[in-house]
């Protein structure tokens, strides 16, 4: 060992955060009451991410089984950070048949708010000959975690753990240098450099496609939040994120899943389309992980800045009538906000092709306000219409734009979508 590398990188997060502590409660410092952020989930996550990309990450983080052994060459150390606010969230499962709540099935937790900050260390010991391999492998998985590629915590496919790069720092010290193995031993970290730029020049292997579309609600949107209990509110508010009206990634991952299933459905390929959601065949069958991950979306209501409120009467379930007396009101949101999926590659040209294309439908169906968002589709409410939308893969990139009608690459997206007609899913029924 003749080079010890310090990385310190001070990150912030852009959407909810919840590590549990293996009994649903947010995982929390006793003494001092923050926020902890383990150095095995960090680690963990770092891991993944550099196999998936098929980089030595053996080398980096070591490795024991039957055959061999080797010990890691890079320490992480626990990060810890101020609560400045918690969220309580109420959420519903989801029946995959109707598409619909299952009735009586709701989930109640609560969650550390965005805007916290973490500061990760890492210290890399190696040969001087492997030492910008291993600090460019790091810098990918910053990079990765700028991107959202890589999140922390749990729900991570639904928006939640995603967190963007405040400020980096990089100190080396060459060992076979007395003042440097002094400085290393006394703490001194005044040869600091800014490796912010180095971590965004990184290059990442193309193994996910990002869609992002835009545009604005042209009717009302209700997504409830949790209940206040003051006589005084009203029966329901549009959930908020700080001071932020915000569509979550849960609920919109909820309405682009079954529109891809409803899609599926007509084409007869509808178990490639819940693979990419990932799901469970049985007890004895393995976990198939999501390989689509949505963000929360924020709501820009500026130009609707007044906060309406409906009152509406309650409607009988059984009886499809009305219940005398029962009357309720209601304060939902309007204005403009985008949406940001991340679909990850499996390297199946033919299922990857299959995924981005019917995602690009459903997309399309969102953007045409023909799929509706949150409580009350039935009374015209959670409709969005898209300006435009999109899908970049790696160097690649189509754009729509949906008030021109132009297409970027239509060959490119007509692949695509001749990916789902010729699924393997539709042969079958032929």
């Amino acid at each position: 060992m003749k080079m010890i590398t310090l990385i310190k990188a001070e990150i912030m997060s852009l959407s909810p955060l919840f590590i549990s502590d293996g009994e649903e409660e947010i995982l929390m410092d006793n003494e001092s009451g923050m926020a902890y952020l383990p150095a095995t989930s960090i680690a963990g996550s770092f891991r993944a991410y550099l196999k998936s990309i098929d980089e030595n990450y053996k080398e980096l983080f070591g490795v024991q089984n039957k055959e061999s052994s080797m010990m890691s060459s890079v320490y992480i150390s626990d990060a810890f950070a101020k609560i400045h606010r918690l969220e309580r969230r109420d959420g519903v499962r989801i029946d995959s048949e109707t598409g619909s709540h299952v009735y009586g099935a709701k989930i109640e937790r609560l969650y550390l708010g965005e805007g916290i900050k973490f500061q990760l260390v890492f210290e890399i010991h190696s040969q001087r000959n492997k030492n910008q391999e291993f600090k460019q492998m790091l810098y990918k998985c910053l990079k990765a975690l700028d991107k959202g590629f890589i999140r922390f915590g749990g729900n991570k496919s639904n928006g939640l753990g995603n967190f963007e790069i405040v400020k980096t720092e990089e100190i080396e010290f060459n060992l076979e240098n007395k003042e440097e193995w002094l400085s290393y031993l006394k703490k001194d970290y005044a040869k600091g450099r800014d490796i912010k730029a180095g971590i965004e020049n990184s290059y990442i292997d193309d193994i996910y496609v990002e869609f992002i579309i835009k545009g604005k609600l042209t009717s009302p949107l209700l997504i409830k939040s949790s209940e206040t209990y003051d006589p005084e509110d009203v029966d329901d508010k549009s959930i908020k994120s700080g001071e932020k009206y915000i569509i979550p990634g849960s609920s919109f991952k909820g309405v682009l899943r079954h529109r891809v299933e409803t899609i599926a459905n007509y084409f007869g390929s509808i178990n490639e389309a819940r693979e990419m959601f990932g799901t469970i065949q049985s007890e004895k069958e393995k976990h198939i992980l999501s390989r689509v991950f949505v963000s929360e979306s924020v709501i820009d209501n500026k130009e609707f800045y007044e906060e309406r409120q409906y009152n509406r009467i309650k409607i009988d379930r059984f009886t499809g009538g009305v219940i005398n007396t029962a009357l309720m009101n209601d304060i939902p949101v309007q204005g403009t906000t985008e949406f940001k999926i991340i679909y990850k590659k499996q390297n199946n040209e033919s299922k990857d092709n299959y995924a981005i294309g019917i995602i690009a439908l459903a997309l399309r169906d969102l953007g045409t306000e023909n799929l509706s968002l949150g409580s009350g589709n039935s009374i015209g409410r959670g409709r969005f219409r898209a300006n435009a939308m999109s899908i970049a893969h790696g160097e690649n990139r189509i754009d729509i734009n949906f008030d021109n009608k132009t297409i970027s690459d239509q060959v490119a997206l007509n692949k695509y979508v001749e990916a789902i007609k010729n699924s393997k899913g539709r042969e079958g029924t032929k």
